[in-house]
């Protein structure tokens, strides 16, 4: 899940870790890491890598808004679809123009470095 800078900081703050302990960087853009033995979201309390499994979001109040938006994502000509590597993509509707606003203004600000 790509973030801004200005999400990244206020995660940073709100948890105590360092940029290096939740993010990558992907060509410039902070990414957030996954769990290595869940393979879900660092902020995901969860034991378990099934996507059946229970889990909840640490970070819930200030998660990103990428995470606001999911399942919904740009594919490479932005147009909004459902991420095809979520497990639950049947479960949501098609997206709208207003998720498409909503990712297209994420994006700039994720190109524009903010």
């Amino acid at each position: 899940m790509p973030i801004t800078k200005s999400e990244a900081s206020r995660l940073a703050r709100r948890t105590g870790m360092t940029l290096e302990q939740f993010t990558w960087s992907n060509n410039g853009i902070l990414t957030l890491l996954n769990n290595e033995n869940t393979k879900a979201c660092v902020f995901l309390l969860t034991d378990s890598s099934n996507k059946d499994a229970e889990g909840l979001c640490s970070v819930y109040d200030i998660r990103p808004k990428g995470c606001t938006t999911y399942p919904y994502v740009l594919d490479k000509n932005d147009q909004v679809i459902l991420d095809l590597g979520c497990p639950f993509k049947e479960s949501f509707p098609q997206p709208t123009e207003d998720d498409a606003m909503t990712l297209l203004n994420l994006e700039e600000r994720l190109m524009r470095g903010e």
